[in-house]
């Protein structure tokens, strides 16, 4: 690797001392500091070649795996501002994002495609780089020259809404990450994260930094407790950062398992939702010898508080206190401070901030504040500062209790979501007159949207219909759970729909299709026609854990949701040796169509 950049420095230096260390472990194998330092400069010379220069922005999109850490770090070194497009996630939102950033090139695997506007630049695979376009000398820049790379958060005006990220500031917080949560040459930190979200290059850059290695799961098995507690154990993983949705899973599936306790997991920190000392103690049965963290930190600045939870802790835990390089202000309504122990808005002064938003400059000047804004304390600092939107209070020790959001933006499953994008897709059913969209808390402690819609006079919304609609323009985790048909939202006296009035959306979720829906008798000699549909139906009655089902009932009407379709398509590989992506299961919503879907897929077709 050019060590011509920081993390280009960091990989020679380990790819010089300890060339056979391990530094990626994932299906494909075990690829070392050696290796992955000459694959990420071939992909950097490939970029290169390419006429990709420091400045511009380009679009990554490959497999969770070693390509795509060199293809990162490639990035990183070239001083490109990248922006990472899930595979799993739909087109459409796919082409919302570039249409916003305007990449001039595609870096992809050998055998991907190029994206409508944003032709395929570089294809790698494997230690192969090649250059399939250049990049031509006339083009402005659309981002500020020291833009490392772009993360794309729900946006309120139902639009995904880029934050450019400055260069240096992942580093700084990577550094910090290595340090405090003791990573060193022999650790393995899970790489859980999306390649998209902000956490998952904290993960990257801190491993690297301290010459460990990255345990990285398959995607198809990342939302699936049950298959990371086996890349846990079977990697003997030292080190996980994740939010408390996903961690939850993974207990649940070592409690199934009954796992004795695993002392080789030395720290387990966690990040975007609220921590509650009873999660604190459930993870330290599991993981007796790890110390348990809790972070805070929007996307425009990564991590701003820290917080090692003692062992005593009860009720919510607290965010903790400023990391280095962060200062917090709790501010009111009016920017005025306010007393510690009475509630306020958190604003992070800080030089490691966001340059802001792409191409949002009045939301930018509205969130990023000059340094003065910070009066009466601001002193000669010269930082801006963010205002994040959450809610705090100090505590006498100083340290931040969370209090949740001003806005209507919440977490789900560790991402940042604007319910307003949501309801925007609900928005564009011509039936529906009113729509709010909430969240509710399932047994397992996992979040969930639900769509509360209000019909437009004499007509009909078909929840059915615009449920598969849903699945095709926004991420799974942002697809509602449930939706409710009311006549009319509440409101408030000033007229704008009252959320503490919406009906409690557990009574309506699980209820399964009518027999009117019905074309064959339940579970009869007659229901399911093929060997397909028969296996395939003996794997949803064990995944959605029910008795009765027919060939026509609807995946969604039998509380299907992401998590649960994760677990099918897993276990439709194992039973029937193909891999189909998540996205199936919602748009082919029954047994009889998925099914349908498999015998393409296999060719021949089953016979019954």
């Amino acid at each position: 690797m050019t060590p011509d950049s920081e993390i280009g420095r960091i990989l020679v230096r380990h790819a010089d001392l300890a060339p056979d260390r391990p530094a990626v472990i994932s299906p494909e194998g075990t690829l070392t500091y050696g290796g992955l330092s000459a694959r990420a400069e071939r992909y950097r010379q490939a970029m290169d070649s390419a006429g990709l220069r420091r400045g511009d922005v380009v679009a990554l999109t490959l497999p969770d795996g070693p390509d795509a850490i060199a293809a990162l770090v490639a990035a990183f070194s070239a001083g490109l501002a990248f922006v990472w497009l899930d595979e799993d996630q739909p087109e459409a939102r796919h082409q919302l994002i570039l249409r916003d950033c305007c990449p001039v090139g595609l870096i992809t695997h050998g055998t991907g495609l190029a994206m409508a506007g944003c032709p395929v630049a570089v294809a790698v695979a494997g230690d192969t780089a090649e250059v399939r376009a250049e990049v031509g000398a006339d083009r402005s820049p659309t981002v500020p020259p020291d833009t490392s790379c772009l993360i794309y958060t729900s946006g309120s005006t139902g639009k995904p809404k880029g934050i450019a990220q400055r260069s240096g500031n992942l580093m700084h917080f990577a550094h910090w990450l290595a340090r405090h949560t003791g990573i060193g040459p022999t650790s393995r930190m899970l790489q859980w994260a999306r390649l998209s979200y902000d956490a998952s290059y904290l993960e990257i850059l801190g491993v690297l930094e301290a010459g460990a290695a990255l345990v990285i799961p398959p995607p198809r098995d990342k939302p699936d407790g049950t298959r990371v507690r086996e890349w846990v154990t079977d990697h003997a993983v030292s080190h996980i950062f994740t939010v408390p949705t996903l961690i939850r899973r993974l207990l649940l599936a070592r409690e199934e398992a009954a796992d004795k306790p695993a002392e080789h997991v030395e720290a387990v920190s966690l990040y975007g939702e609220p921590l509650h000392s009873s999660l604190v103690s459930r993870v330290r049965a599991h993981f007796p010898a790890a110390q348990v963290y809790n972070l805070y930190g929007p996307a425009e600045s990564a991590v701003a508080t820290f917080h090692p939870v003692p062992g005593d802790c009860d009720g919510e835990v607290p965010i903790g206190a400023d990391i280095e390089g962060i200062q917090t202000l709790l501010r009111d309504r009016d920017g005025r401070p306010v007393p510690d122990g009475q509630e306020g808005e958190v604003w992070l002064r800080s030089r490691f901030l966001a340059h802001g938003y792409v191409g949002r400059p009045e939301e930018t000047q509205a969130a990023f504040l000059p340094p003065e804004a910070a009066l009466p304390d601001a002193g000669d600092r010269p930082e801006r500062i963010y205002r994040t939107g959450d809610l705090a209070r100090r505590l006498p020790d100083g340290t931040l209790l969370f209090l949740g959001r001003r806005d209507h933006q919440v977490k789900i499953r560790g991402a940042r979501v604007e319910l307003a994008e949501i309801e925007a897709a609900l928005f564009d059913e011509p039936n529906v007159a009113q729509a709010c969209v909430g969240v509710f808390t399932d047994e397992s402690g996992t979040t969930h949207p639900v769509a509360y819609l209000e019909p437009r006079p004499g007509a009909t919304v078909e929840v059915g219909p615009l449920h598969r609609k849903l699945t095709t323009t926004l991420p799974a985790y942002m697809v509602p759970a449930a939706y409710i048909l009311i006549d009319g939202l509440p409101t408030t006296t000033t007229g704008k729909v009252d959320r503490k009035r919406l009906p409690d959306p557990r009574p309506y979720l699980g209820v399964p299709a009518t027999d009117a829906k019905r074309t064959v008798p339940l579970d009869g000699p007659d229901a399911f026609t093929t060997e397909t549909e028969r296996g395939l139906a003996d794997i949803w009655r064990r995944v959605l854990k029910i008795d009765e089902l027919g060939p026509d009932d609807d995946f969604f009407a039998l509380k299907g949701h992401s998590l649960l379709a994760v677990r099918i398509t897993a276990a439709i590989i194992e039973e029937f040796g193909v891999e189909i992506p998540v996205r199936a299961v919602f748009e082919y919503p029954t047994v009889s169509e998925l099914a349908a879907h498999i015998d393409e897929t296999t060719e021949p077709p089953r016979q019954p």
